[in-house]
């Protein structure tokens, strides 16, 4: 049978952690169960999963279903559940696309806590078509039916729903029935009317008016007043069916439909019969055998009560009657169709359309080893157009069977039985576990973990019940210390605590024994894994939307989308014998598109040469296979050094491939391309026309349309499995290339059409994009919740204070990157079932680059965005499908700046630097680089050496990579020549601006002089020479004291640049007024460690031959000795006369003709000793003149001579012999009442720093 239908199941989770909104549904009588407090559940979502049957309550649905509004309006379908012991009902959006003006999309969960369980079959929905609101009706344990109201804006924004209290919306279904009767399942045929089947065989018809809360009760029982009273008490007939602890009356229905018109009440029965009840009269007016037989009162055939029966009426193109179809399970299961003839008051009959006619799907198990359960069928009735289509679901435990037909009812019996197709059930197939391979690189542990916690593969509760599990079984208790652990973490420590490092005598450590145990140990874990990953692809219903005609299979713990093969599929999944019907069969059953062989090569030769490769790959030793991968992975992430037919001839050589293959795989392959004449008979043509069959460049309309977060669940995982399909596909070809190649394509005998060079180089390329794209679909990122409108939101756009956000979600970088720039197609005259594989197309085409740009520029892109999301170790690892270009490298340098490893970012700027500033960009530079670059970054780029290399030099200052900087920084001047024309205004400044701050940074202040004395602007000269001095002096003082300081200074060649030693000579004064008003005031002059500024100055004045200035500075430190308390205390005055002695010195250095200087004095000479005042304080240049602003107080200028210093000093000298001898002149030092000028004696100094009126000096 052919499989022209596929599947993708998905988990559904809530897209943030603030997506869920919860509602408590008090009892009837408005009590609540303590133990299902808001507090309590979330203890026990915290309580580890410690066994199976605690995973299954807490974590799978035990009912799930999809309900579609009658109202075509979004959002209109909606995946509900039933979970957490049935005592959940949670419900969510499930459309697949919205309009892009509707930007608020319902994206919220609700979970509605009832105090008591589900009943089974106890959740039904309903709405108008008129109406907004979504109507569920829910059955408890209790016998208690509520009706929740919730409006389809409760999904956009729950806090409208949650502000009401729960009595405007939630109310109880008053019926005197319940108090009496226990409920066994539940239909609403709209929000008026509901219909109650109970457990003794009666029906109960609720109804009401449209805004009327007042159900009128309508009861349904043609048994005898003594039968119902029998009824009521419970009593057990002899032919009651067991349900559990309770019992069932025959005539319970298990399933109920009511007519379009809504005068008739069908209801499949457990005695196998159709009942039909008249509700306006409340008669029976039709009942026949599920199979129109003839049965014997006392006849046991029965349904069975855990299962559901299924109907569905409809009406047929120009037919008066509508018509009814049941499905029985007797006899292998058997379809009906019932033509129900009659009036609305008449009496009704129920006719067989077509007796004598067996209808019964296929059996998924024909040998009846397994016993299979119809558990869903959903009938499209079909038009003047198009045939009906019947889809039937079957179970087996976890696993499903899904079937569909196409039929004419004029010849039913020959369509039947020749028109039924399947879907492929990949949902239910198991991924292959790593295979042990000695040689491998990779050591067991990280494989398991690779592939255990690959994205899609195992959810997380999986893996913790899991391990739980395998605790209990190894009798392993988890220590306090190891349940904070990661999951990653636990798995390691507890498998690894199962496996010892032995030693056998003095022998070394068994390494090779040790790792096959610990492989041993992970596949046992991995087989529980398994056992309970499978209760989550359990199959609960089968759910159909006739309006969009898409299938779905809601699952215990995922939905299962059903949608159309793609023409690889086609040939992937079906058998070789059935491709020669393929075409007709899609043919007759697509009428929306066309699936044919447009090339000599029909599907049957294509199929052939799929199977034989794949076949032949698969039997290669776990060893060969891995190694064969990893030469593929080594050749295409590596830049080729020799032509391609080197490049297999060593990927043969170096796996030994021929030696490899057995003759009995030989012979195998040779048997599977017997009908090509063998090996020798493919040729590259066929090849080709496999590689076809990938998704091209489509033209598809642009759609107003974005894809829901629902239906980006569906997408990415859908695309996961079409990228691992393709690329096991590559593999497969490349591998019987390589082989075919080596084998039998010898120069001495070559095989006609056939040229493994062709074919490897054609493969290859194709390969690396879905490696890549691989890659990105498994590994996730977080990112602000986002909903795309008209123009989207691109990456670079997004903020990343956003990301730290709640309202973040996890999602694969494909998704992020390229796959959400696909949009969904309306469905209007084409299914959703093709239009999903068509948008999977698309974004395939749209990944390999077809539609925009190449795919190397395309990985570059990628990897950009990784690096502007600050993805540094995805986009490290990322690197294995980076091409070999000047872009690239480039991009490789950005890496190694976000990683820290700057040697490795300045090797690739320099590897990149010719490309990148020399020719022409291949397009918009901001766009290829994901935002990375901005609009003025990228103008440095194809505009020149010096601008490429300024840029980098700009970026290794951003990140403070001075070393690297002040690398790029020479390399800009050297490439800046001295003629050449500056690229932009200033830009040579800038340059050496940039180098200056580099040099500086890196405390090599000769460099940095170099560069600043290279700068043309005058003002920033000054500045610099001021940010030279104060680094010189702050760094070289903490660590060689003020000295070294001082002798770097003097080092450079300032008397070459005099404009530059003015400057620092000015700021050096700058600083010594500020250190002479605040700090020296109570420090000794020599400053004890720390910098005196005077000193510098003295110091530097004298090395530039100073000697005026270095006495004007001499003098400054005068006054400073003179006014400090330690001087005037001292007897010996050893300060003053040092101090003294060194002005002496220096102006005897000064020609006699210039042997002075002007300073300031105060008019008032007799002012108090010992009085200072700061603001007479002031630094005197070399030509005696104040920088700053003077008090008001007059003053006058005197002359200071090297005489005058030579009588203070000798007068310094009488004073201390005075005082030696205790000869104290209180009148000589006394202060003068008299006002006037002073006159000073030929022999005394007229600057009298003996005295304490020295103090009256200003400088």
């Amino acid at each position: 049978m052919l499989s022209l239908y596929t599947e993708t199941a998905f988990e559904v989770t809530p897209a943030t952690s603030s997506s869920t909104a919860e509602f408590e549904i008090p009892r009837k009588n408005g009590s609540f169960d303590q133990s299902q407090s808001p507090a309590k559940r979330q203890a026990r979502r915290r309580t580890p999963l410690l066994d199976e049957q605690t995973f299954v309550a807490q974590n799978l649905a035990s009912e799930s279903s999809i309900y579609f509004r009658q109202s075509k309006s979004y959002p209109r379908t909606f995946s509900w559940s039933v979970l957490n012991s049935a005592k959940t009902l949670q419900i969510q959006c499930s459309d697949l696309a919205r309009s892009e003006t509707d930007t608020k999309e319902a994206h919220f969960v609700l979970r509605f806590f009832f105090q008591d369980p589900i009943i089974h079959r106890g959740v039904t929905f309903a709405d108008l078509e008129n109406g907004d609101d979504l109507h569920a009706f829910v059955c408890t344990v209790k016998n208690e039916i509520f009706n929740l109201q919730v409006p389809p804006a409760a999904f956009r924004d729950p806090s409208g729903l949650q502000s009401k209290s729960v009595q405007s919306w939630c109310k109880p279904l008053e019926s005197s029935s319940l108090k009496l009767h226990t409920a066994h399942y539940l239909y609403a045929a709209t929000p008026l009317e509901v219909f109650i089947s109970f457990t003794n065989g009666k029906l109960q018809r609720l109804k009401r008016r449209s805004g009327d809360d007042n159900w009128v009760e309508d009861n349904y029982d043609d048994r005898s007043w003594g039968a119902s009273i029998r009824g009521i008490v419970s009593w057990r007939g002899p032919q009651a069916i067991e349900n559990g602890s309770g019992h069932l009356d025959p005539r319970t229905a298990q399933s109920m439909v009511a007519s379009t018109d809504g005068i008739h009440l069908f209801t499949a029965c457990l005695n196998h019969t159709l009942r039909v009840w008249h509700l306006p009269s409340g008669t029976l007016v039709a009942s026949k055998d599920l199979l129109d037989k003839k049965r014997d009162p006392n006849d046991r055939t029965h349904l069975n009560p855990k299962e559901d029966a299924h109907l569905q009426v409809f009406k047929l193109p120009l037919q008066r009657y509508p018509v009814l179809l049941t499905y029985s399970p007797e006899d292998g299961g058997q379809f009906k169709f019932w033509d129900i003839k009659g009036s609305l008051t008449d009496t009704i009959t129920l006719e067989d359309k077509f007796p004598g006619v067996k209808l019964s799907a296929p059996d998924p198990d024909p040998s009846g080893n397994t016993v299979w359960t119809m558990i869903g069928f959903k009938l499209e009735p079909g038009n003047d157009v198009q045939p009906s289509r019947l889809w039937v679901l079957w179970r087996n435990h976890n696993y499903h069977q899904l079937y569909n037909c196409h039929f004419e009812y004029a010849n039913i019996a020959a369509s039947w039985k020749s028109n039924w197709v399947k879907c492929a059930t990949t949902a239910s197939q198991k991924r292959l576990a790593p295979e042990f391979v000695r040689s491998d690189h990779q050591d067991p542990v990280s494989k398991w973990l690779n592939f255990l916690l690959s994205p899609g593969h195992y959810s997380e509760a999986v893996l913790r019940t899991a391990l739980s599990i395998y605790e209990d079984a190894t009798h392993k208790t988890t220590i306090t210390s190891q349940a904070d652990l990661s999951l990653r973490q636990r798995l390691c420590t507890v498998i690894a605590a199962k496996v010892p490092l032995r030693k056998y005598g003095d022998s070394d450590l068994d390494f090779d024994r040790f790792s096959t145990d610990t492989d041993t140990q992970w596949r046992n874990f991995h087989r529980i894994v398994e056992k309970v990953n499978d209760t989550r692809i359990a199959p609960l219903s089968l759910a159909y939307d006739s309006f969009s005609e898409m299938v779905w299979i809601p699952m215990s713990d995922k939905i299962c989308a059903i949608r159309e093969c793609s023409k690889l599929e086609l040939l992937q999944q079906n058998e070789i014998e059935d491709m020669a019907d393929l075409e007709d069969a899609c043919a007759r059953i697509w009428p929306h598109r066309k699936v044919s062989s447009d090339d000599g090569d029909t599907f049957t030769d294509l199929a052939t040469l799929i199977s034989a490769a794949r076949t032949f790959r698969e039997s290669f030793p776990p060893e060969l296979s891995n190694n064969f991968v990893s030469a593929i992975e080594e050749d295409i992430s590596t830049t080729p050094q020799h032509v391609v037919p080197t490049r297999i001839v060593d990927i043969s050589d170096s796996l030994g491939l021929s030696e490899a293959i057995s003759d009995d795989v030989f012979n195998q392959l040779e048997a599977n391309l017997e009908s090509f004449g063998g090996c020798t008979g493919i040729n590259n043509e066929l090849f080709l026309a496999v590689i076809d069959l990938l998704p091209s460049k489509t033209n598809t309309v642009k759609s107003a349309l974005r894809t829901t977060l629902f239906g980006s669940f569906l997408v990415s995982n859908g695309i996961v499995d079409q990228f691992e399909a393709v690329q096991q596909l590559l593999l497969d070809l490349l591998a019987l290339a390589v082989f075919v190649e080596g084998e039998f394509n010898q120069e001495d005998a070559k095989i006609p059409s056939f040229d493994a060079s062709e074919l490897f180089d054609h493969i290859t390329p194709l390969f690396k994009v879905y490696q890549r794209n691989l890659w990105l679909a498994r590994h996730s990122r977080r990112v602000p919740l986002e909903f795309l409108g008209t123009a989207g939101h691109p990456n670079p756009a997004r903020r990343q204070s956003e990301i730290h956000d709640q309202q973040t979600r996890m999602i694969s970088i494909f998704e992020d990157t390229l796959g959400k720039a696909v949009r969904p197609q309306p469905t209007v005259e084409r299914p959703q079932l093709f239009l999903i594989t068509e948008q999977l197309a698309e974004i395939q085409s749209w990944a390999l680059g077809e539609d925009s740009i190449t795919a190397d520029d395309g990985a570059v892109y990628l990897q950009c965005d990784m690096l502007k999301q600050e993805e540094f170790e995805l986009a490290a690892d990322f690197l294995l499908f980076q091409p070999s270009t000047s872009w690239s490298s480039y991009v490789k340098g950005r890496l190694g700046m976000g990683l820290g490893q700057y040697d490795m970012a300045a090797n690739y700027f320099r590897k990149a630097s010719y490309g990148l500033s020399h020719g022409k960009a291949v397009g918009n530079l901001v766009e290829l680089s994901a935002g990375l670059l901005s609009i003025v970054e990228a103008g440095s780029f194809y505009n020149g050496l010096p601008l490429y290399l300024n840029h980098i030099t700009t970026l290794f200052e951003s990140v403070k990579a001075y070393n690297e900087a002040s690398q790029f920084g020479h390399l800009t001047l050297e490439a800046l020549q001295a003629a050449q024309k500056e690229p932009v205004a200033n830009f040579r400044t800038e340059v050496l601006s940039r180098l200056f701050n580099s040099e500086l940074k890196l405390t090599r202040f000769r460099e940095a002089y170099n560069a600043l004395v290279q700068l043309s602007d005058l003002a920033l000269q000054r500045s610099y020479v001021a940010a030279l001095i104060d680094t010189v002096l702050g760094s070289q003082i903490s660590v060689n004291g003020p000295k070294s300081a001082v002798r770097l200074l003097q080092s450079l060649p300032w008397s070459m640049h005099p404009h530059l030693s003015r400057h620092l000579d000015q700021h050096l004064v700058t600083l010594a007024k500020k250190q002479t008003t605040t700090d020296m005031k109570i420090s000794d002059w020599s400053s004890n460690g720390s910098i005196d500024y005077l000193n510098i100055i003295h110091g530097i004045r004298v090395s530039h031959k100073d000697y005026r200035g270095a006495v004007t500075v001499l003098f400054d430190r005068l006054r400073l000795v003179r006014r400090s308390a330690r001087a005037r205390h001292d007897p010996q005055a050893t300060a003053l006369r040092q101090v003294l002695l060194a002005l002496i010195n220096a102006m005897a250095c000064v020609a006699p003709e210039e042997a002075y200087i002007l300073v300031d004095a105060d008019d008032k000479m007799g002012s108090k000793a010992g009085k200072v005042d700061d603001s007479d304080t002031a630094m005197t240049g070399a030509d005696g003149d104040n920088d700053e602003a003077a008090p008001p107080r007059k003053r006058r200028r005197i002359i200071v001579t090297l005489e005058d210093l030579r009588k203070e000093y000798q007068q310094v000298l009488d004073k201390c012999s005075r005082i030696e001898r205790g000869d104290f002149d209180f009148d000589v030092d006394g202060e003068s009442d008299e006002d006037g000028d002073h006159v000073t004696p030929a022999d005394q100094s007229r600057l009298n720093f003996s005295s304490r009126n020295g103090d009256s000096m200003v400088f």
